[in-house]
């Protein structure tokens, strides 16, 4: 009982430190939720950027003609685009992926330059200036060489 005789200055002091704390615990509070928002979001832009970089290294892999054997990485590497891809991308991955279970012809280089030029943008690497002639890559490669006006097709884009 004795505090409260002090008279209105401690009551004041002390209600304005325990309001101070409570703002301070408060604004800890929000910002801790924040960062954790944030730390999940790097976390699945990360484990996405992986799974695209590996289907496209499964599809764009080589300058040669797939194998038979290959068949399961493909499934593989367009699931994963389906799941992680842009709408573009799942859109093409579909489509491979019906030629793909119908045993037609499948062509990836549209899909392998999307991807390309997609993952570029998303490193913030600079677009592959037109002038690249990359050869046709990935599974429906011509073992001969590029498509002629070929690989660098995504250099405008990005």
């Amino acid at each position: 009982m004795r505090w409260l005789d002090l008279g209105t200055l401690p009551l004041t002091v002390i209600v304005s430190l325990l309001l101070a704390v409570l703002l301070l615990a408060m604004r800890v509070f929000v910002m801790q939720r924040v960062q954790t928002a944030r730390q999940r979001e790097n976390r699945q832009e990360s484990e996405r950027l992986r799974s695209l970089v590996a289907a496209y290294r499964a599809l764009a892999g080589s300058f040669s003609p797939a194998a038979p054997a290959d068949r399961a990485a493909l499934e593989s590497a367009l699931s994963d685009i389906v799941l992680f891809g842009s709408v573009r991308q799942v859109e093409l991955a579909a489509a491979a992926a019906h030629n793909l279970a119908a045993g037609a012809s499948v062509d990836y280089q549209t899909l392998v330059e999307d991807l390309r030029a997609d993952l570029r943008r998303q490193l913030g690497l600079d677009p592959i200036p037109a002038r690249v002639d990359i050869p046709t890559s990935g599974p429906g490669a011509n073992p001969r060489g590029g498509r002629g006006e070929g690989g660098g097709r995504e250099g405008g884009r990005g």
